[in-house]
């Protein structure tokens, strides 16, 4: 397993990840939201850079995912798909997988109901993973722009998220020095 956390950052996003050769497996502990979503997106640019190409993003653990967390898998997922790569959820529970199909995103990632996919994988995580992802600094524009791209995705991903999110969308621009919708 590699470790890809950024050095002297301190631990607590409530992410755990790592990456096993050409695979990296990402295990949400308590809440996926806006807090941790940029520390996710740090670590999936990261794994891209190294040239990673499926991931398991782990629910087993994550009572709820916020639009923020779910659209910046759905972002990262958009351009994993472009290179001919993919992304797994598995262990969500029932609100998560709600909330997934809800937006549309189990068209662009494979959700494993039967918890029978990556058996092997799972015991070799069960005993290696303990990496957490380090929250990485950034200021409130970088956050901004983070979360504006989350839910630009949720869009692209399914159009009928448009009205769900379109004043957010708006909101967002405006606070990074867009103009003021007329």
């Amino acid at each position: 397993m590699t470790d890809v956390t950024p050095p002297n950052s301190p631990t607590g996003s409530g992410i755990v990840a790592g990456c096993f050769k050409d695979l990296a497996w990402i295990r949400v502990q308590g809440p996926g939201n806006n807090r941790n979503a940029p520390d996710l997106a740090n670590f999936l640019g990261i794994c891209a850079e190294q040239g990673v190409l499926r991931y398991v993003v782990d629910l087993e653990e994550c009572s709820l995912m916020d639009s923020t967390f779910m659209g910046t898998l759905c972002s990262h997922t958009l351009k994993l798909s472009a290179r001919g790569g993919r992304t797994d959820v598995i262990n969500a529970n029932e609100r998560n997988r709600t909330a997934l199909r809800k937006l549309g995103l189990h068209k662009l990632m494979a959700l494993d109901a039967e918890q029978d996919t990556w058996a092997r994988e799972r015991l070799l995580v069960a005993e290696n993973l303990s990496h957490p992802i380090r929250p990485v600094a950034m200021d409130r524009e970088a956050k901004t722009e983070i979360c504006l791209e989350a839910h630009e995705a949720l869009v692209k991903a399914n159009v009928d998220n448009l009205p769900l999110f379109k004043d957010v969308i708006q909101y967002l621009k405006m606070e990074l020095g867009g103009e003021p919708p007329t």
